[in-house]
Order: structure tokens, then C-alpha cells, then sequence
């Protein structure tokens, strides 16, 4: 027979409160979360001041835009509503419920809404004076030229990256072509510079006259980790670089761009 878990709250003569679950006592805070969700339409006078303070806090929670439970910044809400997203149709204000006309999920993770604001920014002069004017926190502060072309050109970009205010308390993690972390700013900056090295190592190998290498990054963030993520993982391990590099289109001024080989990164060419 299954024992009963029903909540309880008690009452000692001393004035303590304790909450139960079957005959499991609760820590008290726990058991005020629990409680006050159960009874959240009871009358205020019947709450103790701490389980007030909970009941408000659950308040600010069912008031509050979520994803997959967890709260996000007003801010994502606005873009949203500019780029036309039924917001209004997601269940208990959450936008992970939200569906298309053919029921398919239109966020699979809160990566998806920044892809999506990021592509409108990309396109759209407005839009993106928008967002940075009311502070979007995983802008670049760049011009629209500069963010429309590319993210990130340079290590020296990702490291201004992490000094901006917003992202400075971001963690950079990166992936190697070989699918290895590299977790930290020391860490993950050497790990682009071994990437470079060992991507510029290759292409001289094949082509002396290859003169300059230009790396535009893509990366994603991790709101709720506070991670920002750059994936070089190979993409096309069955193809060298080499395989790139044609007797065609090497003549001086010439140039060729790499962009299907490692996630997260188109490589340019120019020559000699």
C-alpha cells in the first residue's frame, strides 16, 4: 500500500511552523515553496511573513516570461513581439510551449530565439539600433556593416568580447576540430590560436603563395550557464583542407573562402 504523501502544515504550541510530506518533515523553506504553491488563493492573514515572502516571490514567477521553466529578460519579449512571434499563445507565459501552424516546436532552446533576433539584426539597419539601444545583452556594440558581414574577425575581437559589460562575467568555451573542450579565457583563447596555426600550417603546405588568412567566427550563447560557445568541431573529416586549395583561382589577388569544413567558422583566402 502506497503511503500518503499529502503536504501537511503544523503548528506547535510554541508558535513553529513545520510542513510535511506524508511523514517526511520538510526544511522550511522548501516546505513554504510547496505550501504556498498548494494554497496560494488562501487568505493573506492566514501566512506566516516568510511564507509571504514566498508567495510573492511565486507571483514574480507566474508573472515572468520563461523558457523551459526558467526565467528570461523582459527585453527578449519586445524583440519578439517586433518580429511578429505569438507570444500570446504560449502556455503558463512559457516560450518553450509555443507552436507553428503544423504543431512543431518553433524554439527547441533558448539558442533559437537569440538566432532568430540575431538574423533580423543582420538584415535590418532598424532593428539592430533597436536592440543595442535597449541593451540586448549578446550584442557586439558594432556598426551594422561590421555585424551584418560577421561576429567575431579575430582572437583580439573575442577577448574585447569578454571585457564588454554585459558578457564579462561569460565563461568562453571552445571545441576543437577534434571535439575537445577547452574551458576558460586562457584556455579557450590558446585554443583558437593552436586552431589558426594548425589551419595556416596546412593551407602554406599547398599553396606558398597564400599571403593572408582571415577567420570569421560565429558563437552562441548559454544564458542560463553564462557560457559563450564557439563549436570548430570538423565537419568534414573525410576532407582536407588541402582539398580546398585548387590550381585555379591561386593567382595573386585571387581569393577563396572555406565555410562548410568546421562549425562556427568561414576561413578566407587571399593570395600572393
Amino acid at each position: 500500500m502506497a503511503k500518503n504523501k499529502t503536504l501537511k502544515r503544523i503548528v506547535t504550541k510554541t508558535g513553529e511552523v513545520r510542513y510535511y510530506q506524508g511523514p517526511k518533515r520538510l526544511k522550511n523553506k522548501a516546505g513554504q515553496r510547496k505550501w504556498v504553491k498548494a494554497n496560494s488563493s488562501a487568505p493573506a492573514q492566514t501566512y506566516t511573513k516568510n511564507e509571504l515572502r514566498s508567495l510573492q516571490a511565486l507571483k514574480r514567477y507566474n508573472e515572468a516570461w520563461k523558457f523551459n521553466g526558467i526565467q528570461i529578460q523582459p527585453i527578449y519579449i519586445e524583440l519578439l513581439k517586433k518580429l511578429a512571434v505569438p507570444i500570446s499563445k504560449a502556455k503558463n507565459k512559457d516560450l518553450s510551449t509555443l507552436v507553428d501552424k503544423k504543431g512543431n516546436k518553433i524554439f527547441n532552446n533558448f539558442v533559437d530565439v537569440i538566432r532568430m533576433i540575431d538574423a533580423k539584426a543582420k538584415s535590418d539597419k532598424k532593428f539592430l539600433q533597436f536592440c543595442t539601444e535597449v541593451g540586448l545583452p549578446n550584442y557586439r556594440k558594432r556598426d551594422y556593416k561590421t555585424f551584418k558581414d560577421n561576429t567575431i574577425r579575430s582572437i583580439v575581437d573575442f577577448i574585447d568580447l569578454l571585457n564588454t559589460e554585459s558578457l564579462k562575467n561569460y565563461t568562453l568555451v571552445v571545441w576543437d576540430p577534434q571535439g575537445d573542450e577547452h574551458r576558460g579565457r586562457v584556455k579557450a583563447i590558446l585554443a583558437l590560436r593552436d586552431f589558426e596555426i594548425m589551419v595556416g600550417e596546412a593551407i602554406q603546405s599547398v599553396a606558398k603563395n597564400s599571403a593572408f588568412l582571415r577567420f570569421c567566427y560565429d558563437y552562441t550563447l548559454n544564458i542560463k550557464k553564462r557560457e559563450i560557445m564557439v563549436d570548430l568541431t570538423d565537419r568534414k573529416e573525410l576532407k582536407d583542407l588541402q582539398d580546398y586549395i585548387t590550381n585555379e583561382g591561386n593567382n595573386k589577388g585571387d581569393t577563396t573562402s572555406i565555410s562548410d569544413k568546421y562549425n562556427d567558422v568561414d576561413i578566407e583566402i587571399s593570395f600572393s
